[in-house]
C-alpha cells in the first residue's frame, strides 16, 4: 500500500507536475476543481497547488482550505509560477506550508514533499496530547497570559509559551498582541508585520471571516504567527461582541491561540479572561503586583464572571529573594504553577536581539520552565514542583488575619 495521497489541483500545464508526483509510494488524485479539493482534501496527506482558472487564485484556494477547521492541518504545497519573493511571501501568508518555483526540479520537488509528509505525520503522533485537557471548542485551545501589573513580564511568558506550544502544532499557533498600542510581541520576536490588529479592526468583514483574518497575520521563523500590535497611535476599539468575534475567528484558523492580554483590566479585556480554556496570571514576588492581582481577582468574584481557574506564574525579577513563594501563594489564595528563575543577562539579550528565551537559549533553566507550564496547560503528568521555602508570618492577605 502507498505511503502517501496526493492531491493535486492543477490544469493542462500540469502533466510534467502530475507525473513526477505518481512516481514512487505515492497515489495522485488529480482536480482542476478549486471547490472539489476543499471537499476531498480531507482524504488525502498533502495538497500541491500548481494552477487555477480565474478569478480565483492560488492564495485564494490556500486560505479557502485553511477556513475549514478540519483541513487546518493538512499539508500544502504551493508552486509559484515564477521565482517571485512576493509572490512565495503572498502563499506563505495564506495558509501555504511551503512553496516551490517553476521551473520544478523533480528531486526538490520529492524532497519537499517528502519533508512536509514527515513534519505531518510527527505532528499528528504529538497532537493526541497536545489538547489533552477539555476546552470550550473541541480539538481548539484559547490561552490568555495576564497580568494587571505591567512590568512583570506578562508578553516574555506569552511569546515563550507561544512558541513551546508552536513547536508541538508546526503552523498551527496563533499569538495575538490585545497588550493595547504599546504590545511588544513583534519587538519581542524581532518581525516587521505590514498590518496590525489596527488594520484589522477596521475591516469587519475580516474580523469575523477566518480565511482573510489569516491575511493580517505576520509569520515568525519558528512557524507561529503573530498578530501584532499596532505599535504607535491609539488603540482599536474593540467591544466586547467584536473581541468575542476576533476570537472564534482566529481559532477557526489557528487551532491553538494565545494572547498576550496586556495589563488593562475594562470590557475587553474581561471578554477576553470569560472566554479562555486557560488563563495564566503573571505576578513578580513585590506588594504592589501582588496586590494588583488580588485586586482582580476579586473584582472577577464580585461581578460573578465565570473564568478558568487562574494558574500562577512567579517572574522572579530580582536577584534577592524578598517573598518566598509561599508569601506569594498565601496572599493570592492560590498556588504558584510555575516559578521563572531571575537571570537578567539572558533576558536582556532576548529582548536586544528579538530572540526569546526559548531560541536564545533552549536548555535553560528558564527555558524549561516555560515548557512544563505548557505540559501542565495541557494537562500532562508533570511532578509536582516543590517552592522549596517556608511562610513567613509577617505578610497576611494584605492586613487580614
Amino acid at each position: 500500500m502507498p505511503d502517501s495521497r496526493v492531491l493535486l489541483l492543477g490544469n493542462a500545464g500540469s502533466d510534467s507536475l502530475a507525473k513526477a508526483l505518481a512516481g514512487g509510494r505515492r497515489t495522485l488524485t488529480r482536480t482542476s476543481d478549486a471547490d472539489e479539493v476543499v471537499a476531498v482534501a480531507a482524504d488525502h496527506d498533502v495538497i500541491v497547488l500548481d494552477a487555477v482558472a480565474p478569478p480565483r487564485s492560488l492564495a485564494d484556494c490556500c486560505r479557502e482550505i485553511r477556513a475549514v477547521p478540519s483541513l487546518a492541518e493538512l499539508p500544502i504545497l504551493a508552486i509559484s509560477a515564477a521565482d517571485n519573493v512576493e509572490d512565495r511571501i503572498r502563499l506563505l501568508e495564506a495558509g501555504a506550508d511551503d512553496v516551490v518555483a517553476r521551473p520544478v526540479d523533480d528531486r526538490e520537488l520529492d524532497a519537499r514533499l517528502e519533508a512536509l509528509e514527515l513534519r505531518h505525520r510527527r505532528s499528528q503522533e504529538l497532537n493526541p496530547g497536545v489538547v489533552v485537557m477539555p476546552t470550550r471548542r473541541a480539538g481548539r485551545r484559547l490561552v490568555v497570559v495576564y497580568s494587571p501589573k505591567g512590568g512583570v513580564g506578562t508578553t516574555t511568558v506569552a511569546v515563550n509559551l507561544a512558541l513551546v506550544l508552536a513547536a508541538r502544532q508546526p503552523d498551527q499557533v496563533a499569538l495575538l498582541d490585545l497588550g493595547g498600542e504599546i504590545g511588544q510581541v513583534a519587538t519581542h520576536l524581532d518581525v516587521q508585520p505590514r498590518m496590525t490588529l489596527a488594520d484589522l479592526a477596521r475591516d469587519d468583514h475580516s474580523l469575523g471571516d477566518p480565511g482573510t483574518f489569516t491575511t493580517y497575520l505576520t509569520r515568525h521563523s519558528s512557524g507561529l504567527r503573530i498578530l501584532a500590535a499596532p505599535g504607535t497611535g491609539a488603540a482599536p476599539t474593540l467591544d466586547r461582541d467584536a473581541i468575542t468575534r476576533l476570537l472564534d475567528t482566529a481559532l477557526s484558523a489557528s487551532p491553538t491561540v494565545v494572547v498576550d492580554a496586556g495589563s488593562r483590566l475594562g470590557e475587553a479585556t474581561e471578554a477576553v479572561i470569560a472566554l479562555a480554556d486557560d488563563l495564566v496570571v503573571v505576578v513578580s514576588p513585590e506588594f504592589a503586583a501582588l496586590k494588583a492581582v488580588r485586586a482582580v481577582f476579586d473584582h472577577l468574584a464580585a461581578t460573578g464572571l465565570a473564568t478558568a481557574e487562574p494558574r500562577i506564574v512567579l517572574n522572579e525579577l530580582f536577584a534577592h529573594e524578598m517573598l518566598t513563594p509561599t508569601d506569594i501563594e498565601a496572599a493570592l489564595g492560590r498556588p504558584v504553577t510555575v516559578r521563572i528563575p531571575h537571570d537578567p543577562m539572558q533576558y536582556q539579550r532576548a529582548v536586544n536581539e528579538g530572540r526569546p528565551l526559548l531560541l536564545l537559549a533552549p536548555r535553560s533553566s528558564q527555558a524549561q520552565r516555560f515548557q512544563l507550564l505548557a505540559r501542565v496547560l495541557l494537562g500532562e503528568d508533570v511532578p509536582h514542583e516543590a517552592t522549596g521555602s517556608s511562610p513567613r508570618r509577617r505578610l497576611g492577605l494584605f492586613g487580614r488575619a
